[in-house]
């Protein structure tokens, strides 16, 4: 994302909310009000170069941000002489709204790691040097984009790609990295890009692809637990869930598809003896159990532990057993 994504975000910010910003009017702020609120949000994060241009904001400038607010953000900024910019109309989608708190939660992440006094968050890979709005934009008009990109192992074994064709499908955010699906022309396959250091360019043109492919997130992720879809046949799969761990579950669901078999006879149970069999709860998901499930389930330690189908056991109980070795 770049700077001017940034400041035209803290446009519509202030604009739509003038007193969260010290600005004393409900309606109106004043070119004057609205420089000053770009100043002092400047400052709140002046260590970060990548934002000087919060602080810079003509008049002329200013009117083309706003040209671009109503383009992208679908929410239109006037100004009423002698009293100042209101919104006239219009209203962020709930997506741009995400997006909006993403961008809020990368900034604070980073004044955290400067100041480490009042807050301590969990940095995202997200690579600064894109323009995520751009992207957005690209998506829903079948821009035409190409992207050059040296992959990990877990991508494509060390492939590079240099300046290749493709349909940006969707973006999606996952144990706090950012990811591109898109969809390669030439092999008509689609792949998955963290967008992190590994990209080294994306560059994005005002052409249509020629041919695009219809795509829907909850379809292509339905049976995924994390950002790959691959060939495998998704299976229901049995969990036991100690007591402690089951609340948390119950909360925040291993994967859409969660249903809860059973809560545990002993829910609040004040010792943790896991050969208790009262203080084992059981859920089903339906997914591909690929190596992030199985990431996924390692996480949860002796609280889990898989009981169905057979396969499923004996995939998990294979991985177990490679990293038992590593301490024999």
């Amino acid at each position: 994302m770049t700077a001017e994504f940034f400041r035209r975000y803290y446009i519509l910010k202030i604009v739509s909310n003038p007193k969260y910003f010290g600005i004393h009017t409900d309606e109106f702020v004043s070119y004057k009000e609205l420089q000053k609120a770009l100043d002092e949000k400047y400052e709140d994060f002046k260590e970060n170069t990548f934002l000087d241009k919060l602080k810079f904001n003509s008049e002329k400038t200013l009117r083309r941000d706003l040209v671009y607010i109503k383009e992208f953000f679908g929410v239109e900024i006037k100004l009423k002489r002698n009293y100042g910019y209101y919104i006239k109309g219009g209203k962020l989608s709930q997506k741009m709204e995400n997006v909006f708190y993403r961008i809020e939660h990368l900034l604070i992440s980073t004044k955290a790691a400067e100041s480490n006094v009042f807050i301590s968050l969990e940095k995202a890979t997200l690579n600064t040097q894109i323009d995520l709005l751009s992207l957005i934009n690209a998506i829903e008009n079948k821009f035409l984009i190409y992207i050059s990109y040296k992959g990990w192992y877990d991508d494509n074994k060390f492939e590079r790609i240099d300046k290749k064709q493709f349909q940006p499908l969707h973006i999606k955010e996952k144990n706090k990295a950012w990811y591109l699906i898109a969809y390669d022309i030439k092999d008509k396959e689609i792949k998955t890009f963290c967008l992190d250091k590994r990209l080294d360019e994306i560059r994005i043109f005002n052409k249509k692809v020629e041919h695009p492919i219809k795509f829907k997130e909850e379809d292509y992720f339905k049976n995924s637990i994390g950002i790959l879809s691959e060939d495998l046949k998704p299976e229901k799969i049995t969990i036991k869930v100690a007591n402690h761990h089951l609340k948390h579950l119950l909360a925040k669901p291993i994967h859409t598809s969660q249903i809860v078999i059973a809560e545990a006879k002993e829910m609040d149970s004040k010792e943790l003896n896991y050969e208790n069999p009262d203080m084992w709860g059981e859920i089903e998901v339906t997914l591909k159990p690929n190596y992030e499930f199985v990431m996924e389930i390692l996480k949860y330690n002796q609280w889990v532990k898989i009981v169905a189908p057979k396969s499923v056991v004996n995939y998990f109980k294979a991985h177990l057993n490679s990293i038992v070795k590593y301490y024999q």
